[in-house]
């Protein structure tokens, strides 16, 4: 085993390809349970991981209720075909910056109260209520929480 691997990307998952769409290799790809998939992330993206194997993003359009993909590197039916059923992935890190206040869906963690930050301290998680009262300050490019936690929170996660 290799000492030096490289580590994996944190993975996104976009949802699923269900189908293929024409002649010309195109995919139709079903969303990952987190709202309508948008054409313009797959866009933004340019590369995606179609069961776990990297394809350039050629065109990215709306369907009737998935997106429709054409992935560099397929050209025909029967090698979309071959895809069915495969997860679709994106990098975390290619996600383009959004605006001061907004977030991925896949930057938070939803519970039924509210949604939860998790942050990572060496090797454990703390869960943070994503409320104002908790949250002070978000710097997702220093990676970096300003919390003011409820009493008694830190110590559920004391060693």
């Amino acid at each position: 085993m290799n000492k030096e691997a490289k580590p994996q990307p944190d993975l996104v998952p976009l949802g699923r390809v269900v189908g293929v769409h024409g002649l010309k290799g195109m995919i139709r790809v079903g969303h990952a349970g987190r709202g309508d998939a948008d054409p313009e992330t797959f866009a933004a993206l340019g590369e995606i991981l179609v069961g776990g194997k990297r394809f350039v993003v050629r065109k990215a359009s709306r369907g009737r209720k998935h997106v429709l993909l054409g992935l560099k590197g397929l050209e025909t039916r029967e090698q979309a075909e071959a895809l069915v059923g495969r997860e679709v992935q994106g990098e975390s890190r290619r996600f383009p910056a959004l605006p001061p206040g907004e977030y991925y869906w896949f930057e938070i963690w939803p519970t039924g109260a509210h949604d939860v930050y998790v942050v990572r301290q060496g090797t454990r998680e703390i869960l943070l209520p994503a409320v104002e009262e908790v949250i002070q300050e978000i710097d997702l490019q220093e990676g970096c929480l300003k919390v003011w936690p409820p009493e008694g929170l830190l110590d559920l996660y004391a060693d």
